[in-house]
């Protein structure tokens, strides 16, 4: 019996307890952030990049206990996970500073293509696409992060494609 069951139905574990760490860097809004994410391409730097994703100490701490994925009955910890979305914040880094890597951008707006899901600890934003201008005038868009968490006016890149 997995008497926590019922956080697989919410997509979230309702019992979490609040934590006091806060996050470490990030940037003041989205927008900020993605203006951080385009300095980062002008820069051409997958450090600068990774420095905007969440650490894994943040994981440990703040976001992977109100997963559904967390419970007991799972038999998952947050060593099994964070492997995963590493990868997916150095592919996604990595394969972004190369394909956009080198030109300046001015971010003109954020589009949200899908909703904020609201945990105790955090919120997290999904469907981001930067959209802005490039060097050369065109319009661009950049759809490269899944999701951006949100903490106590802290944000950070949660996910990316890789």
């Amino acid at each position: 019996m997995d008497p926590d069951s019922a956080a697989e139905r919410l997509g979230r574990r309702p019992d979490a307890r609040l934590v006091a760490m806060p996050f470490a860097g990030g940037a003041r809004s989205i927008e900020a952030l993605g203006r951080a994410v385009l300095g980062a391409f002008h820069a051409a730097s997958v450090d600068s990049m990774l420095a905007l994703c969440v650490r894994p100490d943040e994981f440990r701490v703040i976001l992977w206990p109100e997963f559904p994925q967390s419970r007991p009955a799972t038999g998952l910890r947050w060593e099994d996970a964070w492997p995963v979305l590493l990868g997916r914040l150095n592919g996604g880094s990595t394969s972004s500073v190369q394909e956009w890597g080198g030109h300046f951008y001015t971010l003109l707006r954020i589009e949200r293509t899908a909703g904020t899901v609201q945990y105790r600890n955090f919120k997290l934003h999904d469907g981001i696409t930067l959209v802005a201008r490039d060097d050369e005038g065109h319009e661009v868009r950049y759809t490269g992060i899944r999701s951006i968490a949100e903490r106590r006016g802290r944000f950070k890149i949660y996910s990316m494609s890789d």
